[in-house]
């Protein structure tokens, strides 16, 4: 019965909901720790240098801009924006955040002939998600409140500009 009582008072503190914020920053500088990504096709090669985040706030949505070069096998090159949309997901067990479903709406690339455009289309799709589909995002740390809160997840809300984790304990 004591033992009983000693671990009622200790669930006190966090018996609660906790709220936890994770930026669309945090997110970014992970992702961004990852990059450069490469991808050669027959007659070019892109690489994606950096990805700028911006959490969309419905449906779990997150767009992004991606800085990449694209160099051809004679040596030519130019650099280039993917427009891309994914899903945001948190996986309780990994404790982490994912983008599922990355998918390029639109490729901004100087000096390549529109003819060829389709061609970077495709080798952007084909970069993108490799580079970001199934590797956390984002990963909650082990320290204080976050190791209890983690294992307590109940809703996640996205806004535009951060993600809110909302923890119980029931």
């Amino acid at each position: 019965m004591k033992h009983l009582l000693l671990g009622l008072l200790m669930l006190t503190p966090w018996a609660n909901a906790y709220d936890m914020v994770v930026t669309e920053e945090q997110i970014q500088t992970t992702l961004n720790q990852r990059l450069p990504f490469a991808r050669q096709s027959q007659f070019m090669t892109l690489t994606i240098e950096r990805a700028d985040i911006d959490l969309q706030g419905q449906g779990n949505r997150v767009g992004m801009a991606n800085d990449f070069i694209l160099t051809t096998t004679v040596g030519l090159q130019s650099r280039g924006t993917i427009t891309a949309e994914g899903d945001v997901r948190f996986d309780d067990a990994e404790d982490s955040f994912y983008i599922d479903n990355p998918q390029v709406i639109d490729v901004d690339i100087e000096g390549i002939p529109p003819m060829y455009r389709n061609s970077v289309i495709k080798l952007a799709q084909q970069t993108l998600a490799p580079a970001i589909s199934g590797q956390p995002v984002y990963t909650l740390t082990d320290d204080g409140e976050q190791k209890l809160a983690k294992m307590l997840l109940k809703e996640m809300t996205i806004s535009e500009d951060e993600v809110v984790l909302v923890f119980s304990p029931f």
